[in-house]
C-alpha cells in the first residue's frame, strides 16, 4: 500500500505540472520572450519573468543549458575560462517533469576546476505553481590550465529504479571546459 501511495502521489505531481504547462502555454512561456540562448555564449543570468527577483548573486559568468529534449546524450561547449575565474551552469530542474540535474562521473579534473557551491533559483510565477520547478545553478572556479569536462546525469533518464524513468528521458549533458 505505502508504494501503491508513493507512486500514485507521483502521477499526481506530474499530471498537475502537465496542466499547469498546458494552462501556461496561452500566455506565452519565459523562454519564449528570453530568445534563444547558447550555453557557450557567456551571458548574465536573465529573470524568467520582468517582475521577478534577480537570481543569486556571485555565480560569475552563467552558462545555460538550452533544454534540448530531443538528444539523450549531448555535449556542450565549449566553455572558455581564465584561471581563476568562477563560472556556472545553469539548469532547468523539475522533478515532477521528471528532470533532475546532478554531476556525474567522470568527474572533471581536481587539477583544473574545482566546484564551489549549488544553488537554485524560482520566479514568483514558479513558486506559485505546484511542481512548477526552479533553476539550478552549479558554480565552479578555474583553478589552472588545461581541459576537462563537466558531466550532469538526469536520475530519471539513467536510474532504471526510479519512480519515473523512461528510455526516451534525455540522460546527461557534457560541457567541455577550458581554463586558459
Amino acid at each position: 500500500m505505502h508504494t501503491l501511495t508513493r507512486h500514485t502521489f507521483a502521477l499526481l505531481l506530474t499530471g498537475l505540472a502537465l496542466c499547469a504547462a498546458g494552462c501556461e502555454s496561452g500566455q506565452g512561456s519565459p523562454a519564449e520572450s528570453e530568445g534563444p540562448s547558447s550555453p557557450s555564449t557567456p551571458s548574465s543570468p536573465a529573470p524568467s519573468s520582468p517582475t521577478s527577483e534577480p537570481p543569486p548573486a556571485g555565480l560569475g559568468t552563467v552558462h545555460k543549458d538550452p533544454n534540448d529534449t530531443s538528444v539523450r546524450d549531448r555535449t556542450e561547449g565549449p566553455i572558455t575560462v581564465k584561471r581563476g575565474e568562477r563560472f556556472s551552469i545553469a539548469l532547468r530542474q523539475n522533478v515532477s517533469a521528471r528532470a533532475d540535474w546532478s554531476l556525474a562521473e567522470p568527474r572533471p579534473s581536481a587539477a583544473v576546476l574545482r566546484k564551489v557551491g549549488e544553488s537554485s533559483y524560482q520566479t514568483a510565477r514558479e513558486k506559485e505553481l505546484v511542481g512548477g520547478g526552479h533553476t539550478k545553478y552549479v558554480t565552479f572556479e578555474a583553478l589552472k590550465a588545461g581541459d576537462t569536462r563537466i558531466v550532469f546525469a538526469n536520475s530519471f533518464g539513467t536510474d532504471t529504479s526510479a519512480g519515473g524513468y523512461s528510455p526516451h528521458l534525455p540522460r546527461t549533458i557534457t560541457y567541455r571546459v577550458t581554463v586558459r
